[in-house]
């Protein structure tokens, strides 16, 4: 603090997968750079691409790693699409293709949706909205891909076309999303990370702007692209996808490179303090 004020316009939008835990893992010092942002009083939003999970059901497994969280310092892929239906869309029959998460979003903003692939057929389906589904059936596909044909709204939450599993690697919902751009022939409008779409909602629920907002975590091809595509600062963590051996090659894949880049969580926590004073 410079004269007792604390200066209030610096805004943090942090990745969870890689930058907070590893799956079931927490990762060393998350919680201690949480505890630290809420000390010296800097807005927060944790910010992700799972459209499976509630906020409330994210801010318990951050619990369950000594990480202090609500539902309301959550911002998921699924709520940040049903924002984007309402905003555009609100009038509109809506097939969805994804889990639990994804319904709440869309029941939490009150949008009409369906997700019963037979009610697709002779109904005015006007926007198809499509998150991992660990269900998906033909079926589905199949009424989905028509609908856009049609020229329902294709949306998907988010492109990631794997995800961490105990198996290793288990498609995506980008996976799912890809079988019905091919059925369909259109291009969705992509919500999740690296989209700006999901920045600027997340910015808009902190009452920030990209100028005092920095990202935070530890993919170039999501995080860091997603911050940059929103004109944010954004700052790099080798604490998960990328690492010092393939960070020049994802900088190249991504076309662009982090402002900041911090080997640990530590080290993020001590540039707040030093960015602070």
């Amino acid at each position: 603090m410079k004269n007792g004020i604390r200066r209030r316009n610096q805004y943090a939008l942090i990745d969870l997968d890689g930058t907070m835990y590893h799956g079931t893992s927490p990762i060393e010092g998350a919680d201690k750079l949480i505890e630290t942002l809420r000390s010296m009083d800097i807005p927060y939003l944790f910010v992700t691409n799972n459209s499976t999970r509630t906020p409330e059901e994210v801010a318990v497994h951050l619990q369950q790693f000594g990480i202090s969280a609500v539902a309301e310092d959550v911002l998921t892929s699924a709520q940040a699409a049903a924002s984007y239906i309402k905003k555009r869309y609100s009038d509109r029959l809506v097939f969805m293709i994804g889990e639990y998460g994804l319904q709440r979003a869309l029941e939490d903003v009150g949008i009409s949706w369906t997700e019963q692939a037979e009610e697709v057929w002779g109904s005015d389906v006007g926007v198809v909205v499509q998150g991992l589904d660990r269900n998906v059936t033909y079926a589905k596909l199949e009424a989905a891909a028509c609908a856009v044909r049609e020229g329902a709204v294709s949306i998907l939450t988010n492109p990631d076309v794997m995800l961490p599993s105990d198996r290793g690697f288990s498609p995506g919902a980008g996976t799912i999303g890809a079988a019905i751009q091919s059925a369909s022939g259109v291009e969705p409008v992509v919500i999740g990370k690296p989209s700006a779409i999901i920045m600027d909602e997340a910015m808009k629920r902190l009452g920030c702007t990209a100028q005092n907002a920095i990202v935070i975590g530890d993919n170039m091809m999501t995080d860091i692209l997603a911050g940059a595509n929103a004109g944010c600062r954004t700052a790099l963590t080798y604490t998960g996808v990328t690492t010092p051996d393939n960070y020049e090659s994802f900088c190249a894949r991504a076309g662009v490179k982090p402002d900041m880049v911090f080997h640990n969580m530590e080290q993020v926590r001590k540039w707040f303090m030093k960015e602070m004073l």
